[in-house]
């Protein structure tokens, strides 16, 4: 479905992505886990063009392109194909729930405020907020602003939905609601790549675990291969580091 190859990014002196060869199939639940500073995020946003690659080339839909040149127009084309959900929710907030979910919808797709407005509503009903359509932001817990985004991210029906730590913003009572609606989501085959230090959600809700350190893919692998059969001591490390946080 989504391919990537070669991606490098630097910032600054500092190589960031080290060249990454990435391939996501139609269905998969992916998570990447990797300790701070080890590119997980860059290469997110390079997938989706929030920062452009210096290096790669990508394959999406059986079209290939270079990633560090594409063209405005087609990054247009994929985004159109693709949804990012932000740790930070990035909600406008001088407007409702109803309205952060349409925008988009209006504006990118051109759809009529009625049809957006459906689709919103639909939309906000799966996350569990059908009370909340006209709530603005600081009305609503961190839970269910994140919700919200993850509303609006479906509500432009993508392909794949890039999730860069959806619950580390949140107070620990709040994380389960959210990690609940993108468990719905696997369970409907959503395609999903999910940054996350939720050692939980990766061992029950992913079918396969990419581990990023220094730039690099350590480990890609189905998940009980990862978790039960890991190997590498670098990760065997990191899992019990985690694990004794109370992950």
């Amino acid at each position: 479905m989504i391919q990537v190859k070669g991606i490098r990014k630097t910032f600054a002196d500092l190589e960031v992505l080290k060249g990454i060869d990435l391939k996501i199939e139609k269905g998969d639940v992916v998570a990447i886990l990797g300790p701070s500073g080890s590119g997980k995020t860059t290469l997110l946003r390079c997938m989706n063009f929030l920062e452009k690659a210096d290096a790669g080339r990508m394959i999406f839909d059986d079209e290939e392109f270079d990633m560090a040149a594409v063209s405005n127009k087609k990054i247009h084309q994929i985004r159109n194909k693709t949804a990012f959900v932000f740790q930070s929710f990035n909600l406008f907030a001088n407007m409702t729930a109803l309205q952060n979910v349409t925008l988009g919808l209006k504006v990118a797709k051109k759809i009529k405020k009625e049809e957006a407005e459906e689709i919103g509503k639909k939309m906000l009903d799966k996350v569990g907020l059908s009370d909340k359509y006209d709530a603005y932001p600081v009305q609503l817990s961190g839970g269910q602003q994140q919700r919200v985004a993850i509303a609006r991210a479906l509500a432009g029906n993508p392909e794949i939905i890039y999730f860069d730590e959806p619950t580390s913003a949140l107070d620990p009572e709040l994380i389960g609601e959210v990690l609940k609606v993108i468990k719905e989501l696997a369970d409907e085959k959503m395609t999903m790549l999910v940054v996350t230090h939720e050692m939980n959600f990766a061992r029950n809700v992913s079918n396969r675990v990419v581990f990023m350190d220094e730039g690099k893919i350590l480990d890609d692998c189905e998940t009980k291969v990862f978790f039960e059969k890991q190997r590498n001591e670098r990760i065997k490390n990191f899992i019990a580091s985690i694990t004794q946080k109370g992950e």
